[in-house]
């Protein structure tokens, strides 16, 4: 089992985390940090558990292709970050 929401000796985020919870109890969004900036691969989700977003992370940057859904699951718009 992975550990999550942890945060560093400097008291930032780091490593993978679970962020907030519908009051239905599903998941929100998951995704890593390193020094408290997201990093990585995360994903967001609809309070029915549909995916809503999915896309890397670079340096707490948005980088590369994001996708994001309609609450039915169909994709709604690709784009693309270049470190923003």
């Amino acid at each position: 089992m992975q550990t999550i929401n942890q945060r560093n000796d400097k008291g930032n985020r780091e490593g993978y985390w679970e962020e907030s919870y519908y009051s239905n109890g599903n998941l929100c969004a998951k995704g890593f940090y390193k020094d408290g900036k997201p990093v990585g691969d995360w994903e967001c989700y609809w309070s029915n558990g549909n995916l809503m977003f999915k896309g890397s992370y670079k340096d707490g940057k948005l980088d590369g292709y994001w996708e994001e859904y309609n609450s039915d699951s169909t994709l709604k718009q690709t784009e693309f970050y270049a470190n923003n």
